[in-house]
C-alpha cells in the first residue's frame, strides 16, 4: 500500500516514540524529530486477528521508517489491548512508558494538525478513562501538550452493567430516570421490553451502585435520547448506532420550521461547569413522545447539545482568556451538531479547530499520544 503521510506540524522533541493508539478505530504512530507518521487503519481490537494485526504493524512501522523508538506512549486505561501490547513491547525492550489520558490525546491530535500549543478543547465521545477513575466523554479542557485542566463536563450518571448498558442503551435511559427520581410508567416498561426481574435488577444496581460505573460521556446522552424517541430496538449492532439513527431522524426534519426547544441546566460543581440533562429526560418518564414528534425532537436535541457545548466554551474562555477551541471525539462526526456549533462559536468570537488530516474519532489518538510524548522530552 501507500506509505503513510507524516504530520509535520507537531514541534520537534528528542528521541523517538511509539504511540499505540486506542481500542476502537486503532491506528498507531511513530514520532521522531519533527515528524509524526501514522500507520494505516488497524481497526477495533475486539478479535484475536485484530490484535495480531496490531502486533505486526507495531513491529513493522518503525522498521519501515528506519527508526528505533526509545519510549512507548499508551492510553491511561490499563485494559485496552493497545495499552497491554505497548507495555509488553516496552518491557521487552526496557523502554519507559508514558500514560496519556484519552481526551488529552484527542485534543493534542487536533492541536498538532493546526500547529497550536494551547487551546480550549471540547472532546465529546462515548468513553475514555478519566483521571478520577470515572468514564469521561463530554469534556471541556484547557490544553497544552504538557498538561490539561478539566473545566467542564456533563453530569455523571450510572451505567448499569457497564458494557451491557452500552449494548442495550435502554438501560441507560432507565438509569437517567432513576437518578432524576422520576416515576416511570408501566407503558415504558412494556415499550422497552423489560420483564419485572430485569427491571428490578437495573433499579437495584443503580440505587446501590453495584456494577454501575459513572459515565459523563456525551455519546451516552445521544444513546438515551435515541431510545426515548423509539429509534433503537433492544441491542445495538454496531458502534454509535443510536447516535447515527438520531442524526438520521433529525436530518429528515431539518428543512422544516423549528419551534421545539429542549433545555438543559448548567451549574457550578467543585470548580467544574456541569451540564445536567435530568429534567429533559424526566419530562417524558410518564408518557413516551408521540411518534409524529420524533423528527422535531431529534433536531431540537442536536440544537440543545450545540448550545450546551457553546455554554461550556464560554465558561472556558471566561476562566482562561483563551478563545481558540478544538473540537474532537467521535460525537463530532455528527454533521448536524457541527453545522450548528461551529457557526455559533465563530459568531461568539472563537477560533475553531477541527480535524482535517485525521478523524475526530479514536483514529486520531495515536497522533495525540505521540505529540504529547515528544513534548514531554523537550
Amino acid at each position: 500500500g501507500l506509505a503513510p503521510e507524516p504530520i509535520r506540524r507537531a514541534r520537534p522533541g528528542q528521541g523517538c516514540v511509539l504511540a499505540m493508539g486506542a481500542e476502537m478505530k486503532n491506528a498507531i504512530a511513530v514520532g521522531c524529530e519533527d515528524e509524526i507518521v501514522l500507520s494505516p487503519h488497524v481497526g477495533d481490537l475486539d478479535t484475536l486477528e485484530a490484535v495480531q494485526g496490531l502486533e505486526k504493524v507495531a513491529a513493522e512501522l518503525p522498521k519501515f521508517l528506519d527508526r528505533r523508538p526509545d519510549r512507548v506512549a499508551v492510553d491511561l486505561h490499563p485494559d485496552m489491548q493497545s495499552t497491554r501490547l505497548g507495555r509488553r513491547i516496552a518491557g521487552e525492550r526496557n523502554l519507559p512508558v508514558l500514560e496519556v489520558q484519552h481526551h488529552h490525546a484527542h485534543a493534542a491530535a487536533c492541536m498538532a494538525e493546526h500547529g497550536v500549543e494551547e487551546c480550549l478543547a471540547l472532546v465529546f465521545d462515548g468513553t475514555g478513562l478519566g483521571t478520577d477513575g470515572s468514564v469521561w466523554g463530554a469534556e471541556l479542557l484547557y490544553v497544552t501538550f504538557r498538561r490539561f485542566e478539566r473545566l467542564g463536563t456533563f453530569e455523571g450518571v450510572p451505567l448499569p452493567g457497564g458494557d451491557a448498558a452500552v449494548l442495550n442503551p435502554a438501560r441507560q435511559l432507565v438509569a437517567r430516570w432513576l437518578q432524576a427520581g422520576a416515576g416511570i410508567s408501566g407503558a415504558w416498561r412494556t415499550r422497552l421490553g423489560f420483564g419485572e426481574e430485569e427491571w428490578g435488577l437495573i433499579a437495584h444496581q443503580c440505587r446501590n451502585r453495584i456494577n454501575t460505573p459513572v459515565t459523563h460521556a456525551a455519546g451516552r446522552v445521544f444513546d438515551s435520547f435515541s431510545v426515548l424517541l423509539g429509534l433503537m430496538p433492544p441491542g445495538i449492532t454496531y458502534d454509535g448506532q443510536p447516535a447515527v439513527r438520531l442524526e438520521a431522524c433529525a436530518i429528515r426534519e431539518r428543512s422544516q420550521r423549528q419551534d421545539t426547544v429542549l433545555d438543559f441546566k448548567a451549574v457550578q460543581s467543585d470548580g467544574l461547569l456541569v451540564i445536567e440533562w435530568q429534567d429533559l429526560f424526566a419530562r417524558y418518564a410518564q408518557e413516551p413522545p408521540l411518534p409524529g414528534l420524533a423528527g422535531a425532537l431529534a433536531l431540537a436535541f442536536h440544537d440543545a447539545m450545540a448550545r450546551a457545548a457553546y455554554r461550556m466554551a464560554e465558561h472556558g474562555a471566561a476562566r482562561t482568556g483563551c478563545r481558540t477551541v478544538a473540537l474532537s471525539g467521535g460525537v463530532f462526526m455528527n454533521r448536524i451538531l457541527n453545522d450548528r456549533l461551529v457557526p455559533m462559536l465563530e459568531a461568539g468570537g472563537f477560533k475553531v479547530l477541527i480535524h482535517r488530516s485525521t478523524p475526530p474519532n479514536d483514529g486520531c489518538i495515536a497522533l495525540g499520544q505521540a505529540a504529547i510524548a515528544m513534548y514531554s522530552q523537550r
